[in-house]
């Protein structure tokens, strides 16, 4: 399978790079990826600045760019091959409940919903790098289940959190999004400049979350969609108005 990775931490970043070392073994691997980290970028396109592209080695490429940059990019001009996934990560942190919102992890898998396979997510719980090729390893367990299994293959998007773990094998379970409260304030630094504040506690943790599962010490893996209409609230819209 032809597979085009890409980050939010950047090309040298250590989740990447134990992702490629893992997923080459079986697979075809196309990087395209950004030069220094965009945490948080959410799904920014530079449609208004020229974007530099490196190209280090043979299908490998940094990108001054955002990480939606680096797989759009990468899709629609740099590789002629046809790639049948694209997988985001692995993230430094988690992406749970409301990060995936702003979440440059997610937003770089995104870029891949028109293919063929569902595009993937993959964030560690842990700020441990030592986890790392744990993290790498399950990664591509679980990418190998998902290729088999063509009614959650396609048409959605995976965002996979793996737990910072201690044994070998992780079960998994499948998951909706939880929530997180009210974000900390963003606090003043010094005369004109400002801090964000961290995200919020888990508001919604609750059976069947991702926030849940991780506390259980097991693999997160929360199908989620494109379409961001309220379905219930349009049509409870044509029925007060009559349409």
């Amino acid at each position: 399978m032809k597979i085009l990775l890409s980050n939010d931490d950047g090309y040298h970043a250590i989740g990447i790079q134990e992702l490629i070392n893992q997923l080459e073994k079986e697979h075809d691997i196309y990087v395209a990826a950004p030069s220094k980290n965009h945490s948080a970028g959410s799904s920014a396109l530079s449609v208004r600045k020229d974007i530099k592209i490196n190209n280090i080695k043979k299908n490998h490429y940094i990108i001054d760019g955002t990480p939606s940059d680096c797989v759009h990019i990468a899709l629609t001009c740099l590789i002629k091959d046809k790639i049948d996934m694209v997988v985001s990560g692995i993230n430094l942190g988690a992406n749970l409940g409301d990060d995936v919102i702003y979440s440059g992890t997610v937003a770089a898998a995104l870029e891949g919903r028109h293919l063929e396979m569902s595009p993937i997510a993959i964030s560690l719980v842990s700020h441990d790098k030592l986890s790392m090729s744990k993290a790498a390893i399950e990664s591509s367990k679980i990418i190998q289940e998902i290729v088999c299994k063509e009614e959650i293959a396609k048409k959605t998007l995976l965002n996979i959190n793996i737990p910072d773990f201690e044994s070998e094998n992780l079960s998994f379970e499948f998951t909706r999004l939880g929530k997180r409260g009210i974000p900390l304030p963003a606090s003043n630094i010094k005369d004109d400049f400002y801090k964000i504040g961290a995200a919020g506690p888990p508001e919604d943790d609750s059976e069947g979350t991702d926030f849940y599962c991780i506390n259980k010490n097991k693999i997160s893996i929360t199908p989620l969609t494109y379409d961001l209409t309220n379905i219930e609230i349009l049509k409870k819209l044509k029925i007060v108005f009559y349409i």
